[in-house]
């Protein structure tokens, strides 16, 4: 079983290197292997076993990652929930996949005291800290019988015996970030996450030394990264939550080589007043995904850091992260033409598709599609929508693009995007980049409304401010009051770099463009 490989291997080669740090404190390989059976122990005595699907409701923290493996150790399925989720959303994801037992942090349960669960576990409780403390009865309870739970923490044939995990065996049901509608349940085997891991780190080939930090939640498809480099055997620093000063000061204190982070979070960092008061010479990669990487963004960040840069192009259906931009792929700062999306990862296969499914020739814009180990198992207990995505065992990722001569992979926009102006494809992402490019735009949005001439046009929500951050609704002013850029202006400017199907008709200024935790532009608020 590849999670507890990881654990065991690492535990091997460097058992007193530090594998995780977070807020409160940090673990070695040997610490985090010892707690992983401990609690999985503890976790089995409780009635926890095989199959079983166990929600996780936290801040990033070192107890997340810990009971993943935990829950992988005993082949159980972790279900890591959004924090951000209302309660109705928590109980509607928890009465769908049958999870009975449920970890988290205490402010975070009490938010949810009538989830319809059997075992609720503060991992910043009492109970959680004597199940992973070594010499602590198994299951947790303290007044069972201390030599027996000794005997069960160190006997393997005793009745808490751990069981024999294989890849066929679900691992997770990661939930989608749901901007078009309900969440679903993918549901990841461990095979899923041994071939991406693999196949990922044959293309990025990290250092031994390497330390991580990672500003992406661990509750959904992203955590993957984190999975994948602590295969390595890095160091992975986790927050609860970002900012950019924490980030900037997690880099520096900890010497750090990666870094884990959305574009929105690097032009946060880029803005920051503290920035020139940190030591981020450590960096060597910065690693991005999630969301489009905006040309000025990258040639100012390349300016400023000095490191190298690597994109990251995944979906949680096809296992995370299936297609990379290293370093040496990246084109020298400057250029304006869009970012590829890399070339794919051994082990996985993509492909691009028409509307009839036939596959296209090179330079052809269509639907990515992908194959390999790495795809998800199905949508749990939802086949319907899981034979929505897939054509003969490939995944349809939504996302159209194009492979180039060159064997890289090139993303346009997302196929439900598209806008079908007068029967002339305009992509979104296009005028986004576009409108980017105007030095008092700090952020922009383009959806396709009803047209009574066309059938549909494009409308832009933009962002516009001063590098400090701020915004106003009806731009920024010169000082008496005035705006500096007009929507007169801001036309004019996509005018010089647009054709005139690709323009929109209407612009509005907003204060901020709704996104996700993960960065994504959530497009349905947008069109609502």
């Amino acid at each position: 079983m590849w999670l507890g490989q990881i654990l065991h291997r690492n535990r091997q080669c460097f058992a007193d290197r530090t594998a995780l740090i977070d807020a409160e404190r940090s673990v070695t390989w040997a610490e985090l292997d010892d707690r992983t059976d401990r609690l999985a122990r503890s976790l089995a005595a409780r009635g926890v076993g095989r199959g079983d699907r166990v929600a996780v409701l936290s801040l990033d923290r070192i107890e997340v990652l810990e009971s993943y493996f935990a829950l992988a150790k005993l082949g159980a399925l972790f279900v890591p929930l959004n924090h951000s989720l209302t309660a109705t959303e928590v109980t509607g994801i928890v009465r769908r996949t049958g999870t009975g037992v449920i970890l988290g942090e205490t402010a975070l349960l009490d938010r949810h005291p009538d989830l319809p669960v059997r075992l609720r576990i503060a991992v910043d409780g009492p109970e959680y800290a004597r199940a992973t403390a070594p010499g602590t009865p198994a299951d947790g309870d303290e007044n069972a019988d201390t030599a027996t739970a000794t005997d069960a923490d160190t006997d393997t044939d005793a009745g808490l015996r751990l069981p024999d995990v294989s890849d066929s065996d679900l691992a997770a049901i990661l939930h989608t970030s749901a901007t078009t509608g309900r969440a679903k349940g993918v549901t990841v085997d461990h095979g899923s996450f041994r071939t991406i891991s693999l196949g990922w780190l044959a293309s990025a080939a990290p250092g031994g030394d390497m330390v991580l930090v990672n500003c992406c939640p661990l509750y959904h498809g992203s955590m993957t990264i984190t999975l994948t480099y602590m295969a390595a055997g890095a160091t992975v620093v986790v927050m609860p939550g970002f900012t950019p000063q924490r980030a900037l000061a997690a880099i520096e204190r900890h010497r750090a080589t990666h870094v884990w982070l959305v574009p929105q979070m690097l032009r946060f960092l880029l803005q920051s007043k503290g920035i020139a008061s940190h030591d981020l010479g450590s960096l060597r990669e910065v690693m991005y995904g999630a969301a489009p990487m905006p040309v000025e963004l990258y040639a100012e960040a390349a300016e400023r850091l000095g490191c190298g840069f690597r994109q990251v192009y995944g979906m949680t259906e096809v296992g995370g992260p299936f297609v990379t931009l290293g370093p040496d792929d990246h084109p020298e700062p400057g250029s304006d033409r869009p970012l590829p999306a890399g070339r794919v990862i051994p082990g996985m296969s993509v492909r691009v598709l028409d509307d009839e499914g036939t596959e296209l020739p090179r330079g052809a814009v269509g639907e990515i599609t992908v194959r390999g180990p790495g795809l998800m198992r199905g949508y749990w207990n939802d086949p319907t929508a899981t034979e929505e995505i897939t054509a003969d065992g490939w995944i349809r990722t939504g996302d159209l693009g194009f492979l180039d001569e060159s064997g890289l992979v090139h993303l346009v926009d997302r196929r439900k995007d598209l806008i079908l102006r007068a029967g002339q494809n305009v992509y979104p992402a296009e005028i986004e980049r576009a409108l980017l490019t105007h030095p008092l735009v700090r952020d922009a949005a383009v959806v396709g409304v009803p047209d009574a001439d066309y059938g549909e046009t494009p409308l832009a929500y933009v962002v516009t401010g001063p590098a400090d951050g701020t915004a106003d609704g009806d731009g920024p002013t010169d000082g008496d009051g005035a705006p500096a850029v007009t929507k007169a202006e801001l036309l004019a400017h996509l005018a010089e770099r647009l054709a005139p199907y690709k323009r929109p008709r209407h612009l509005e200024f907003i204060d901020q463009v709704p996104r996700s935790p993960a960065g994504k532009i959530l497009k349905k608020l947008l069109r609502a």
